[in-house]
């Protein structure tokens, strides 16, 4: 079939009536399609998921079964699709999520090529969460080693959301093992607070202390849970901190706290540090410039200031 008529059954599926006695028959039609392309498929599963046509499971289920034998799915785009619908369906399909943990697909430059199979697999470990697969621990424990990062996201996610106590030991032992990539340890933190929040503090805090990027995203992860008791902690995390550091995640840090303590710190940069700490502490304090007491702290601060240029500046971040 003709890309254009491919193109207006993708169109036709977005505007779908699902009061119509037909949606799910229409639904059926797109993904029995001969050689169906993954993007077809993926406006399907949406479909699917977003009007709960649920006499279509076993065409979706299917299609992810004939896509995974075939090289017309491009970025996964129609698997992943698939495994997020039976998903948000809590519908569970050996089929798809037990052959999604395994499905690797590299795609791009024979010297830069990325796997796009990580997602998928990520997908599936959080949904052996969610659908409360005796394994899920298990499952997301080796995901949470992958060598992409999507699968381990997912797999730090699912850890983080299985309501399980004993799951926090695997994400600690994940982040004493050394930095990873920013998200993933960003999950790994969100996990631990989500799970049991006071142990959490008392691990990031100590955290703090590594001078690698998982001080930075320990810094992030107390300021975005807003644990105003861990102000002196990213104060001083601030003043032994590259200045790099310092700039683009430790203001950001206590800017994220919300608190009172946090933004006289900040106010204090602004009025009273060289100049490239006073901009970097002001566009983080700019983050909630909104907030109609942080527009005239801000305000304030500038009017201290006698560098023009730096005035103006922070005026400007001010709105």
């Amino acid at each position: 079939m003709a890309r254009s008529s491919m193109d207006q059954i993708v169109a036709g599926l977005a505007r779908l009536d699902p009061t119509s006695p037909d949606a799910a028959d229409m639904v059926r039609m797109a993904l029995k399609l001969k050689a169906c392309p993954g993007y077809v498929v993926a406006a399907a599963a949406k479909a699917v998921e977003t009007h709960g046509l649920r006499d279509a499971i076993p065409e979706l289920v299917a299609a992810f079964d004939a896509l995974y034998a075939a090289k017309r799915d491009p970025g996964c785009t129609g698997r992943l699709a698939i495994v997020i619908a039976l998903h948000a369906l809590d519908h569970w399909a050996a089929d798809v999520f037990e052959r999604g943990l395994t499905l690797v697909q590299l795609e791009g430059d024979p010297n830069n090529r990325f796997d796009f199979g990580a997602a998928v697999r990520g997908a599936c470990a959080q949904a052996h969460v969610h659908l409360l697969r005796a394994d899920c621990l298990d499952v997301c424990a080796e995901m949470l080693a992958d060598r992409w990062v999507p699968a381990r996201i997912g797999a730090a996610r699912g850890l983080g959301e299985s309501g399980r106590i004993d799951a926090t030991a695997t994400l600690r032992f994940k982040l004493a093992l050394g930095p990873d990539d920013s998200e993933v340890m960003a999950a790994c933190f969100d996990g631990l607070f989500g799970l049991r929040r006071d142990p959490a503090i008392t691990f990031c805090i100590a955290i703090l202390q590594h001078e690698d990027a998982r001080a930075e995203a320990a810094a992030l992860a107390l300021g975005s849970q807003r644990v105003a008791e861990a102000t002196g902690e990213l104060i001083a995390w601030c003043s032994r901190a590259t200045k790099e550091s310092r700039h683009r995640v430790g203001y950001l840090a206590l800017a994220l706290l919300r608190s009172d303590a946090a933004n006289a710190e900040l106010a204090t940069v602004i009025r009273a540090g060289p100049a490239e700490d006073a901009v970097a502490a002001a566009e983080a304090l700019a983050t909630f410039k909104h907030e109609p007491a942080v527009h005239d702290l801000l305000i304030a601060c500038a009017g201290d200031t006698k560098d023009k240029l730096l005035r103006a500046e922070i005026e400007r971040l001010a709105g």
